[in-house]
């Protein structure tokens, strides 16, 4: 008996052993500040189709965590709270810094019916369902608003679209983009309103103004579209993530009346960069000629192989194809010989070499002497152009090439 308690004992040891108890650690959390900001009331009387609900998280331990909250209303009527929707996740930094996170009631969130409100936050570090901290408009009256469906109110609408993309180099990073906007009334009025546009870095929280369009007439749901090219040549912008804001304005009554910005995909997290970012530079490094033929050895060729090597100043893969051009010399015009397949080079690398057949492996040459042009073209770029090019008046290699056909360089000459 004491031989086989003793055996037990330290098994029930080993298995407490693994499985150990995690101690979540658990931070303080304060709500330092909450307040509304870009409300829109068409008709000014007092029920707002759209508010932004902001406030301020501090974190006390100097920790950083990543949260996110969850927004509730209510009726001021009604006894329980229901959920409305929750913020994206957020990584906050401690040491009291002012964290500020926002969540946006009305469209594109669900609209709600015309009455008086409740809004409760609550905050939950992320994969975890301890409440952190709480506040509701028992604690803090700015929680408690009036809403109502657009609908009710006098309606201005913003359409917006991105056309005339540009991305030379197809990583989804536009050099420039045209942002297209048309405003209506939803009531088929004539008004002036004015138009401010704003852009920022997405990690950033400060826009700023972009063009402001003063007097601008919405003639009920006419299409009157506003074009603004973001990116070069109007705006440079560096490699980057970047936000919109549109603003309509009545300036008669000072009232904001439309509004969209980063809750809208379409204006959140837009990718640009830069000219030289989206530009490839390429160079022919090298050219020369390998495996002639010449079976009556006259320096006439009937075929041989042209070799190139092109580089490019991005150490990147792109996919080029080749055109080569004959001049004959009884001709001032270049023809086109060969349009090559598509090959791919890589950076600098002489590993990337493409070979071209030029003689009777391809199309057999009359005997003479001829001028050669190799032209680079980028199979991937929206709009085909030379990227580089090189030819007999710059390259010897490419100078009086001598050829004849397969007869000739079989034929004794006299």
């Amino acid at each position: 008996m004491f031989t086989r308690a003793f055996i037990l004992i330290p098994l029930f040891l080993i298995a407490v052993s693994c499985n150990p108890t995690v101690i979540e650690e658990d931070y303080n959390y304060s709500f330092k500040k909450v307040w509304w900001s870009d409300v829109i009331d068409g008709n000014q009387d007092g029920y707002a189709r759209f508010k932004r609900l902001n406030f301020n998280i501090n974190l006390f331990e100097q920790v950083t965590r990543k949260i996110q909250a969850r927004i509730y209303y209510k009726l001021k009527s009604s006894s329980n709270f229901t959920f409305y929707g929750v913020t994206q996740e957020t990584e906050v930094l401690g040491n009291n810094t002012d964290n500020n996170l926002f969540y946006s009631i009305g469209a594109p969130n669900k609209e709600l019916n015309r009455g008086y409100y409740d809004f409760s936050i609550e905050v939950f570090e992320i994969n975890s369902s301890r409440l952190e901290v709480k506040t509701d408009s028992s604690k803090t009256a700015l929680l408690n608003n009036a809403f109502e469906e657009s609908n009710n109110d006098n309606s201005f609408t913003i359409k917006y679209w991105w056309s005339g993309i540009y991305d030379r180099n197809n990583n989804n990073y536009w050099r420039y983009a045209t942002m297209n906007i048309d405003i209506d009334n939803d009531n088929n009025l004539t008004k002036t309103v004015d138009v401010n546009i704003y852009y920022k870095k997405s990690e950033s929280t400060a826009f700023t103004l972009f063009k402001a369009i003063d007097n601008y007439k919405v003639i009920g749901k006419t299409a009157d579209t506003i074009k603004y090219v973001f990116g070069q040549p109007e705006l440079k912008l560096t490699k980057g993530e970047y936000d919109f804001r549109i603003e309509v304005l009545r300036p008669d009554i000072n009232i904001l009346v439309a509004l969209k910005d980063q809750d809208d995909p379409l204006l959140n997290n837009i990718r640009f960069e830069s000219v030289d970012d989206d530009s490839y530079y390429y160079s022919i490094q090298k050219v020369w000629w390998s495996n002639p033929v010449d079976l009556d050895a006259d320096g006439f060729t009937q075929n041989r192989m042209l070799n190139f090597d092109v580089d490019v100043d991005k150490n990147e893969s792109r996919t080029l194809f080749a055109k080569i051009y004959m001049l004959h010399p009884d001709s001032t015009e270049y023809a086109i010989y060969d349009s090559t397949a598509n090959f791919i080079i890589q950076g600098t690398t002489a590993l990337d070499k493409y070979t071209v057949g030029i003689g009777s492996l391809k199309t057999e040459l009359d005997s003479s002497r001829y001028n050669i042009l190799i032209s680079i073209y980028d199979a991937l770029a929206s709009k085909q152009k030379v990227e580089i090019s090189t030819s007999g008046s710059s390259d010897t290699t490419l100078y009086k090439q001598k050829f004849e056909s397969v007869k000739q360089d079989t034929t004794r000459r006299r």
